[in-house]
């Protein structure tokens, strides 16, 4: 009777929640004003916070997002919560941390103690957050969710092991990273552009001078440089490189996992190089180094992508593209590590939290009204098994939840993007440093100085804006004494004790 008197009273919460969210459309949706969190009914987390999940109870779970709150908020949860609570007994109170102060905020919480059941986090984030003792050891437990296991590859759990342990769900989604090259194709079927053979900066080359004639011409309008770029120059040109800062590193597919200055290996100095060349001659706009957001349009630039992508590209610059990857596959690290989902060592409900983690990776409405909403409110299916997003819907961090793999496409993304990507995945390396977490505590302050000297040239190296075979050479001695062999020498032991552990 306890149980069932508990479901009746969280349907009645859940049927008065969205019975006041429905009243007020019209409006903009959830209360913004709400400094971060979901402002839906949160007693009920209170509640069973200090009950008991053995005793067949709904177990209320706190979740911390990334990102504002989005648009219909209240509505969504609550009819998440209801479906939810049906199936497994489990709902949740979602708390937003907005994208300027997600990282503070979390660093915070972690240091305070503050309750929370399920975070989201990332990198660095995850790496410090477990070396703090804040995030629960999964391995074990992941046997009494097998749906994960089974959803999820090997080479994806191994990306998030720290220690030989998971302290985390991984994100399965576009997990391998992939670089591209995309042409505005109006200009590249005017000029008969090779685009699917263009991979190098060596093949770019002359790409970039017919390109800048044309545009002296009068013949390619809109823009007066053929590279447009921002301060970050070539969108991913290191990502074949594992770094505890951009200056050293590991390259993907080096089995010795020497750590090299990546500023001097032939790859990373031939783009330097040719970056100098483009931009003395006029290819690349003068402001690049001090510019932090390139041009919404341009006739070619670099992004990191997967099949498919060709279609939000085009949207973002109102012309159709081509694209063709230059670098990638790769399942690294740093790339599984983009977003994942830590359960609290303090949770009252681990193994609650994990079977609502599982819950919303395997079953296909809960994870698609997680990303997309309420039918019918936020979107509508279309016959081809995509969808169509209303205005003003609700729109959250979609890549912080849980799996892409059961999401319905939206349109007009083909009905069978998702699984393009997922073979896409398929196909990728994994680079030799996969499943290894560099422990940064005893290098911290070198870390920090040789950001400090990294900041001071990096703009203008990447850009083009300085010689690199001068930059290069003051970089690495200024590197030296802030105690750049030291963060070398720490990272090539700990690659070093990893190796020999596995």
């Amino acid at each position: 009777m306890k149980k069932l008197f508990s479901r009746i009273l969280a349907s009645m919460l859940v049927v008065v929640m969205a019975a006041m969210v429905l009243a007020g459309c019209g409006g903009s949706g959830g209360d913004t004003s709400n400094s971060g969190s979901s402002s839906g009914d949160t007693s009920a987390a209170g509640d069973s916070a200090s009950g008991s999940a053995g005793s067949g109870e709904t177990v209320m779970l706190k979740w911390i997002q990334i990102g504002g709150i989005p648009q219909n908020n209240d509505a969504v949860v609550a009819a998440m919560n209801e479906y939810s609570i049906e199936k497994i007994g489990i709902g949740v109170e979602i708390s937003y941390l907005d994208w300027g102060v997600w990282s503070d905020k979390v660093t915070a919480m972690i240091n305070s103690g503050e309750y929370w059941d399920i975070m989201f986090t990332n990198g660095d984030k995850y790496t410090s957050g477990i070396a703090l003792g804040a995030f629960a050891d999964l391995t074990d437990m992941l046997a009494e969710t097998p749906g994960l296991t089974e959803l999820i590859p090997d080479k994806v759990w191994e990306g998030v092991k720290v220690n030989g342990k998971i302290y985390s769900v991984p994100t399965y989604k576009d997990s391998s990273q992939t670089q591209y090259w995309v042409w505005d194709k109006e200009v590249a079927d005017k000029y008969n552009i090779d685009w699917e053979n263009i991979h190098s900066v060596d093949d770019l080359d002359p790409v970039l001078y017919t390109i800048q004639d044309g545009i002296k011409s009068g013949d390619i309008q809109n823009t007066q440089y053929a590279l447009s770029i921002a301060s970050d120059g070539i969108n991913g040109f290191l990502m074949n490189y594992e770094s505890p800062i951009p200056a050293i590193g590991v390259r993907y597919d080096d089995e010795s996992a020497k750590v090299v200055n990546v500023f001097e290996q032939d790859d990373i100095m031939n783009t330097l190089k040719h970056m100098h060349k483009w931009y003395n001659d006029g290819l690349i706009n003068p402001d690049a180094a001090t510019t932090d957001q390139g041009p919404q349009w341009c006739v070619v630039s670099s992004g990191q992508g997967f099949p498919g992508a060709e279609v939000s590209w085009a949207t973002g610059r109102g012309k159709d593209v081509y694209a063709e990857p230059f670098a990638g596959p790769i399942y690294s690290t740093t790339s599984i590590l983009g977003s994942v989902n830590a359960i609290s060592v303090s949770s009252k409900y681990k193994a609650e939290a994990l079977k609502y983690l599982e819950f919303v990776n395997t079953d296909e409405t809960m994870r698609n009204m997680f990303a997309y909403g309420i039918e019918g409110t936020d979107f509508t299916k279309n016959d081809d098994g995509t969808i169509t997003r209303t205005e003003n819907c609700y729109s959250p961090a979609t890549y912080s939840q849980a799996t892409y793999f059961n999401l319905y496409p939206v349109a007009p993304n083909p009905a069978d993007q998702w699984k393009k990507v997922e073979e896409w995945n398929d196909t990728a390396a994994s680079s030799v440093l996969l499943g290894f977490n560099f422990d940064r505590s005893n290098v911290e302050t070198e870390i920090a100085n040789c950001s400090l000297v990294m900041d001071r040239y990096k703009k203008e190296l990447y850009t083009g804006t300085r010689n690199p075979e001068e930059a290069v050479p003051a970089l690495y001695e200024e590197l030296e004494k802030a105690g750049l062999e030291t963060i070398r020498a720490e990272y090539q032991k700990q690659i070093d004790e990893w190796k020999a552990s596995k």
